[in-house]
């Protein structure tokens, strides 16, 4: 990607924890019957979204303070760093030192078969996945996505998105097109959303990839964005950041840690973490909720290896 915007602030470090449940795994926010064995907890530095590490893990840890000051026994233990990158966390995974998990979708493709079928927490938005959408102008000559050619693409730089890149390859595979750093002229990376939709409405830009959650709050907030830009594609629901369990955890421990998450809101401070990414808590899935899109990540990285096959 070039021309990337990257910078996060403080806030957005502690929107991001909230989003992957860090704050909801924080050990003293378990309470009820401690079981025998405490699970070990960590959770992924790619779903922070490029957010500077040591801020999201100070972000965390005031977070911690205030709430283990109510709730102080504890049924997990979170890594004392509590961020991982994703290889070392995908090993301990593995290795069964790491139980409960805070990944993205990409990585979950990478140990599904270690995590627990009938166990997943997502925030409750994405209850039932979300859709990401390729927006145009209506009064560009941009029909289908073949004519995308050569164009430019802004990128909301977001948690959610941490799929674009794979839809969007799909999407230009099954268009039989190259794939996105040989089709675009040029992509650009902002975690400002009206950096994502204005270029497109004001002509500077071709294209838009965000999620259609994210379009459809900055149409509330501007109703002509909604009249003069439309989706080119959407994507098939798809789910891409979960809190899992490692298959073979102690249910006793799953249970407790589970009623914890599913009660942040219940604490003032949690209540107000939540709602920093308009979610209102975190609901309980079976793990098949990721069947689709662990059905199209690897569609990508299946198109991925035949596109490298093919380069001189």
């Amino acid at each position: 990607m070039q021309g990337s915007e990257v910078q996060m602030t403080r806030r957005q470090c502690l929107s991001l924890v909230t989003g992957v449940a860090a704050a909801a795994l924080s050990p003293g926010l378990c309470w009820g019957d401690k079981p025998g064995h405490v699970l070990q907890v960590a959770i992924s530095t790619d779903t922070l979204a490029g957010a500077n590490v040591s801020d999201a893990r100070a972000a965390y840890k005031v977070w911690t303070n205030e709430v283990t000051r109510r709730f102080p026994s504890a049924v997990a233990q979170m890594d004392p760093e509590i961020f991982l990158p994703s290889e070392e966390l995908i090993r301990r995974i593995r290795q069964a030192t790491i139980e409960c998990f805070g990944i993205t979708a990409l990585e979950f493709v990478k140990i599904s078969e270690l995590v627990d079928p009938d166990y997943l927490l997502l925030q409750d938005y994405l209850s039932e996945g979300m859709e990401y959408v390729l927006l145009v102008h209506n009064n560009s000559a941009l029909k289908k996505v073949a004519d995308l050619r050569g164009t430019q693409l802004v990128t909301h730089f977001h948690r959610d998105m941490v799929l674009a890149q794979a839809w969007l390859g799909t999407v230009l595979a099954g268009n039989s097109l190259p794939q996105a750093d040989h089709f675009f002229a040029n992509q650009k990376l902002t975690n400002n959303l009206n950096q994502v939709v204005l270029p497109v409405f004001f002509h500077r830009a071709d294209a838009a990839c965000l999620a259609r959650r994210s379009w459809e709050t900055a149409v509330e907030l501007n109703p002509q964005l909604g009249r003069d830009l439309r989706p080119l594609a959407v994507s098939q629901k798809l789910v891409p950041i979960a809190i899992a369990f490692r298959r073979g955890c102690s249910p006793e421990g799953r249970k407790v840690l589970i009623d914890s998450i599913l009660k942040v809101a219940s604490v003032a401070a949690g209540q107000q973490i939540v709602s920093l990414y308009q979610s209102h808590g975190f609901i309980v899935r079976p793990t098949s909720i990721m069947n689709s899109t662990v059905a199209m990540v690897r569609q990508f990285e299946r198109v991925s290896t035949g596109a490298q096959r093919r380069r001189p």
